[in-house]
């Protein structure tokens, strides 16, 4: 045992704080958030894996480099001379297939009646790694671990459902991706036992395997990534074009031209910024932390937009704010790969910086998840006022880590982190513990 953490074990006993088994390595740190006062640090400047909280730093970054306002434009271009359609992938998330018809609708109402087309996507502004280092080949068939693509459906995750109503097994899907392969091996039985399984990385083409066991007379709902989502994104636009009356020639994947020639048919607004970090944090989607960070890449001169260089700029965002903790590992924007590593005090001085903002502090603490009212934390700290702590939760087989505003019975803000490391498989245990110590720090300070 480390003879800081026998310390807080010690320190623990004596004011009555839950204690952590020893077992577990933990970091804790807590600061006034008005005035800077450190009021408890132990392991603060030890490394740890930040798991999901690392959001709260593609959150800072995104603010900083794009701001709260910041818009994707998707844009459908015509090359009315050499009959080509381009879809010119900006890196949006969340593009939905509503998206896709209105597009369809305006580009066909922008060219003649009845006219061919070749369509071409292009995502020549995002490097090619739909998935990041880091991230276990275990992990892509699960639902957090959606591909990241510059052109994207919603943000790649198929809704399946599967009913045994009636005679037959059925199997539904949306979005209704036009070269989804299902390889449906189900079998009735009195138990439920299934098993689901992603490929077609390679071929950037989904198939997806769903076998074993479901009882007579139900249905259930599966959520599932799928491979390929930018030909998925461009087959589904020419399905809505053809529906509009034109002819659609081909569909691949090319470079649209720097021309003065071509012109805008439509254009795909996402949503602004501020509200796809608060969809980010609530419910710590990875797929839009992966793209916020590269789009900060992309807007920041890096030619194509990558992960790597994403880091780069949220590493000297950490080296700006804590230029005396350097050996810090950044691997990706949402926290999903285990390279990534932290201390406790770069995460309170991230929070402290984006609270403390002039410009968008309001918009930043917004985006967190609320106790006992949303997000991850909606079960969590009931026993709290809802609203009592506002923070990001983060959550790996061995890891569990939280971190956030908590405004204590006194009325004193404080911001929090506690980071743990614990035995595989004990996780919810550390929520727990995580919860008791938050509720701690509300009665103590």
């Amino acid at each position: 045992m480390s003879l800081l953490l026998h310390m807080l074990l010690v320190l623990s006993i004596s004011l009555n704080m839950p204690s952590i088994p020893s077992s577990w390595r933990a970091g804790i740190y807590a600061a006034d958030a008005d005035t800077g006062e450190i009021l408890y640090n132990v392991n603060g400047d030890s490394y740890f894996r930040p798991a999901s909280t690392i959001k709260l730093l593609t959150t800072l970054v995104a603010l900083k480099e794009l701001g709260p306002s910041y818009v994707y434009e998707t844009r459908v271009m015509a090359d009315t001379v050499g009959s080509r359609l381009f879809i010119a992938g900006a890196g949006a998330p969340l593009l939905s297939a509503e998206h896709i018809r209105i597009v369809a609708l305006e580009t066909a109402a922008s060219v003649d009646p009845g006219s061919s087309w070749d369509l071409i996507w292009d995502t020549a502004k995002f490097a090619s790694e739909s998935h990041i280092l880091g991230w276990d080949t275990s992990d892509w068939s699960r639902t957090y671990c959606p591909p990241i693509e510059g052109l994207s459906v919603g943000d790649n995750i198929l809704q399946l459902i599967i009913s045994t109503e009636g005679d037959t097994i059925r199997v539904f899907y949306y979005p209704p991706l036009p070269h989804l392969e299902i390889v449906n091996d189900l079998v009735t039985g009195s138990r439920e036992s299934i098993r689901t399984h992603v490929e077609g990385w390679d071929e950037n083409r989904p198939i997806l395997i769903v076998e074993g066991v479901i009882p007579p007379d139900t249905h259930l709902v599966l959520y599932k990534p799928f491979a390929g989502p930018p030909a998925e994104f461009a087959g589904m636009l020419e399905v809505e074009l053809e529906a509009t009356g034109l002819n659609i020639l081909q569909v691949l994947q090319g470079e649209m031209p720097d021309s003065g020639s071509l012109v805008q048919t439509s254009v795909m607004f996402s949503d602004p910024m501020f509200v796809l970090l608060a969809s980010m944090n609530k419910w710590s989607r990875n797929m839009i932390a992966e793209m916020v960070l590269r789009t900060a890449s992309l807007e920041t001169g890096s030619d194509p937009a990558s992960t790597g260089a994403g880091c780069d700029v949220a590493g000297q965002l950490l080296r700006d704010l804590v230029p005396s903790l350097t050996e810090f590992q950044l691997a990706d924007g949402s926290g999903l790969s285990r390279f990534n590593s932290l201390t406790p005090i770069h995460l309170a001085e991230i929070l402290s910086e984006g609270i403390g903002s002039t410009e968008w502090g309001v918009e930043y603490l917004a985006t967190l998840p609320v106790n006992g009212v949303d997000g991850t934390l909606s079960t969590r700290m009931t026993d709290l006022p809802p609203g009592a702590f506002r923070g990001k939760t983060g959550t790996l087989n061995d890891t569990s880590t939280i971190a956030g505003l908590l405004t204590s019975s006194s009325g004193r803000r404080v911001i929090l982190v506690i980071m743990l490391e614990v035995p595989s498989g004990y996780t919810w245990t550390a929520r727990a513990m995580q919860d008791s110590l938050v509720s701690w720090f509300w009665e103590n300070y």
